[in-house]
Order: structure tokens, then sequence, then C-alpha cells
């Protein structure tokens, strides 16, 4: 009867034995794997670290967007300036408006009208020109 005992124990202590090496094994594997697979997204980012390192020199810095930010606004500022003493210029001083074709045209029948008139008159009295 002992020896059923000692048996049945060496047994489950042989059980527990494999049982464990089987998942000590399997998680050596999975850990094998994840390893692979961590290498690899390692090998990638250290790829993508290294292209960025490469391009920062050739970025543009902060302090040189920021100058020609001021840059354009003091250009903006001095073009409003200037248009807005354009604008006080041209409301003292209005300029004439140019000469139009259209009205040209009345003016020029207007001076013939004028003109026949004129000599109409001059013939009814007798006038020479």
């Amino acid at each position: 009867m002992i020896e059923a005992i000692i048996t049945g124990a060496a047994c489950g202590i042989i059980g527990l034995a494999s049982g464990q090496a089987l998942v000590l094994s399997a998680g050596r594997r999975r850990l094998a794997w994840r390893a692979t697979i961590l290498e690899e997204q390692t090998t990638k980012l250290t790829a993508r670290i290294h292209g960025l390192e490469e391009a920062l020199p050739n970025l543009i810095t902060r302090s040189e967007v920021e100058n020609a930010f001021a840059q354009v606004a003091q250009i903006e500022a001095q073009r409003q300036a200037q248009a807005m003493q354009q604008a006080r210029a041209a409301a003292a001083f209005p300029q004439p408006a140019p000469p139009r074709a259209d009205m040209n045209t009345a003016i020029n029948s207007q001076l013939e009208a004028l003109s026949e008139r004129i000599n109409r008159i001059n013939q009814e009295f007798g006038v020479r020109s």
C-alpha cells in the first residue's frame, strides 16, 4: 500500500515536472517568436530614425519661419499704409475722368451744329467770313 502511494506520488511529481517542461518550452518558443518580431520592429524604427536624423539639418528652423512671417507682416503693413495714403490723396485731389470716345463724338456733333448755325446767321445778315 505504501508502495502504491509512493508510486503515485512519484508519477505525480514526474507528471508535474514534464508538464512544467512543456509549458516552459512553449513559453521559450513564444518568447523567441516575440523577440524576432521586436527585432524586426527595432530594425525598422532604427532605419526611420536614421532617415529623420539625415533630414534634420535640411529642415527650416522655427526662427527662420518666424522671421519670414515678421517680414511678410512688415511688407503688408507698408503696402496698406501706402494704399491709405493713395486713397487720401485721391480724395483730396480727385483726378478728372479720362475723355471717352462717345463724349468726344457728342462734342464734335455739337460743334458742327453750332458751326452750321453760325454760318446760317452770317448768310442771313450778309457777313462774310
